[in-house]
């Protein structure tokens, strides 16, 4: 027997089973590089840190939906998701859908809303509502759409996120407390909890809890503090840090 009649042999049914999950790992290291990569041009950050930091990725996705549920009326959850939505609006417009006339424009510039790429639009009725926001998800090029809705059944959920994946958008949901208790089709819920701040401050203290991500780690919190001044977000042990720093440099 000569080399080439070595070389010619074929291979064993375990060298091609070595040969097979070898191209199998391969591929599945390609496939996940590309996801990853994906996500990484898809997400959106918060503009604040301190929340991007409890997120997947270190933010949201784009064509997904994310709850913003306010533990008590005037929590924050709404300047929150404004804020996020005026960091999705750099790369398309903002969508408002506001049937209850919650939004009130000149505000906007306070979150970072730029309002020459805002758009609000104001339903009648609530059909016309859930028409009005499917169809602002399913539309190419769209930043953020943003809609305060109290009440949503699993499928009229549904079909929001379906949108949602169909489109370019962050969907932005400002929902009520009892949606805390309620299933969705969010890829991620945040409750958001107003507490005791400090007096003559001029800064609002909040705690941001991630109910639930999908495909993630949830049940994560932050304390925030919002300054009514500037209009800023930061974590609050940062502030508290900064404080401690000036103090002792003074």
């Amino acid at each position: 027997m000569n080399a080439n009649d070595v070389c010619s042999q074929p291979a064993t049914s375990d060298e091609r089973s070595v040969s097979i999950r070898d191209l199998r790992n391969r591929l599945c290291q390609f496939q996940h590089r590309l996801r990853s990569n994906e996500c990484v041009a898809n997400v959106v950050s918060t503009g604040v840190s301190a929340l991007d930091g409890i997120l997947p990725g270190g933010g949201l996705l784009r064509g997904t939906l994310s709850e913003w549920i306010a533990a008590v009326p005037g929590s924050g959850a709404a300047s929150l998701a404004m804020r996020v939505a005026s960091e999705a609006q750099q790369e398309g417009p903002l969508i408002i859908v506001d049937r209850q006339k919650q939004f009130y424009a000149p505000a906007f510039h306070a979150t970072g809303v730029c309002l020459n790429r805002t758009i609000l639009v104001r339903p009648e009725s609530r059909g016309d509502e859930l028409w009005a926001v499917e169809k602002a998800l399913r539309c190419p090029g769209v930043g953020a759409v943003v809609c305060q809705l109290e009440r949503l059944r699993m499928q009229e959920f549904r079909r929001l996120q379906l949108a949602a994946e169909a489109g370019t958008a962050v969907g932005l949901l400002i929902r009520p407390s009892i949606a805390h208790r309620q299933s969705g089709w969010a890829s991620v819920r945040l409750l958001v909890t107003p507490r005791l701040s400090v007096p003559r401050r001029f800064r609002r203290c909040l705690e941001v809890r991630c109910l639930y991500v999908k495909g993630g780690l949830a049940d994560r919190t932050v304390q925030m503090e919002v300054c009514d001044e500037t209009n800023t977000v930061c974590m609050a042990a940062e502030v508290s840090h900064s404080a401690t720093v000036q103090a002792a440099g003074a």
